[in-house]
């Protein structure tokens, strides 16, 4: 890359990377201050942040120190995560229970209307993203009522069209189907999320084959209360992590970069002003000077996006983590991949596919039924969609509803797919 061009792309990285920044940081401290729940872990992320930003804001090298914090937290979050994986199946099969406790309503169309009725909705689509999503949905409410050999036959089947598509990319894939359906759990999340992993054993060990309301109600109400535990430490990770990055690329570009003095001023007036803040144990509210800078932030930073260009055959590895760093991807890892891609042929498809199915038979074995068949439908949903038509999509729907003789989980499915696809 020419000197030129690249000092440009340096200034922009760095002038787009401390807007956000200092923007992303004023949020931290908002969310510190209107939600108990997160305040103590934002303040002792906020100390290990603070120490970095310090040390850039004088003039320190700190990139390796930032980029070591950076990994720790992908790590944490890759333990989170694998809850969020559980919780989701579990929630699947509480949902079809609900109606044996709970009165609701029962839906007004017949099976074969409502399938007509899916389909409708999903012909009306004429983008093949929100269609994809659509049929993906449909398999993932459905009532499974495959047997295991069946299951794994078609699991095999749709990971072949996968043949001649990257290696690494089918590992990836790979290794979410493993941690969404329970067979790699990561060690150390019990002890990195103790009241997580508590609320994990009550819904893993519960008898739904024989649930009684006063089961089902502690099992819900446990989930619930997990779930949103969940959600606080994922909103504070994610934010600590967009912090990190932004840091990291002010690291890598700042010897380069050219900027005006006036908006490196207010860039250094709102983190130091945010830094203060923190610092203050009693704080009740962000000081109105700094509020008044943001909207001017929001200005340079989308005026700053719209000048970047990284190139897709960028060799600089500087320049390959600040791409990294400043994608939509917030946890992707900074490592090169390393080489050419490798085409996958079909005997290591079926390899990789005949041992996935032996790992989740064993995680199958003393598994509940119902825990079983929440894991095979979010398998399927992961899968390529090999509808040939939405006619055999509306063929699928109405025989996996007929073939359901649990009129309460039927019921609960159609109710489940017409929130997803009907409601806004």
């Amino acid at each position: 890359m020419e000197t030129h061009e690249r000092k440009r792309l340096m200034s922009s990285a760095y002038r787009c990377a401390f807007s956000r920044l200092a923007l992303n940081y004023y949020t931290f401290c908002e969310m510190m201050l209107e939600s108990p729940a997160m305040a103590e872990d934002i303040r002792t992320r906020e100390r290990e942040f603070g120490r970095l930003l310090d040390g850039f804001l004088g003039g320190e090298d700190r990139a390796a120190e930032v980029d070591a914090l950076r990994s720790r937290n992908v790590k944490e979050m890759e333990l989170l995560t694998s809850y969020a994986d559980c919780y989701t199946i579990y929630e699947y099969v509480l949902n079809r229970l609900e109606r044996r406790f709970v009165e609701m309503e029962a839906p007004k169309e017949t099976p074969e209307e409502f399938a007509a009725k899916i389909v409708e909705r999903l012909r009306a689509s004429k983008d093949a993203v929100i269609l994809d999503s659509g049929m993906r949905s449909v398999v993932a409410q459905l009532p499974i009522r495959y047997t295991r050999q069946k299951f794994y036959g078609l699991v095999m089947d749709k990971l072949t069209t996968y043949i001649g598509a990257d290696k690494a990319g089918i590992e990836g894939l790979l290794y979410m189907l493993r941690t969404s359906a329970m067979v790699d759990l990561p060690e150390g999340r019990a002890e990195q999320y103790p009241e997580l992993e508590e609320a994990y054993i009550v819904l893993r060990d519960a008898d739904y084959r024989n649930m009684d309301r006063d089961g089902y109600e502690n099992c819900r109400f446990r989930l619930d209360r997990a779930v949103e535990a969940y959600q606080t430490k994922a909103d504070v990770k994610l934010q600590f992590e967009s912090l990190l990055n932004d840091l990291y690329v002010l690291f890598l570009s700042r010897n380069e970069a050219m900027i005006d003095v006036w908006e490196n001023d207010m860039f250094r007036h709102v983190v130091s002003g945010v830094r203060e803040h923190f610092r203050k144990e009693g704080l009740t509210e962000i000081d109105e000077t700094l509020t008044e800078s943001l909207e001017d932030l929001e200005g340079i930073q989308e005026s700053a996006m719209e000048r970047i260009h990284f190139k897709e055959d960028e060799t600089d590895g500087d320049l390959k983590k600040m791409e990294i760093l400043m994608s939509a991807s917030e946890f992707a890892p900074l490592e090169e991949a390393g080489g050419e891609a490798e085409p996958a042929d079909r005997e290591w498809v079926e390899e990789k596919s005949r041992q996935f199915c032996e790992d989740l038979e064993a995680s199958f074995a003393g598994m509940p039924k119902a825990v079983m068949r929440a894991v095979m439908s979010g398998v399927l949903a992961q899968l390529p969609m090999t509808f040939r038509s939405v006619d055999e999509l509306e063929e699928y729907v109405r025989e996996s509803l007929l073939a359901c003789t649990d009129y309460v989980e039927r019921e609960a499915c159609m109710e489940l797919l017409a929130q997803e696809l009907f409601e806004e």
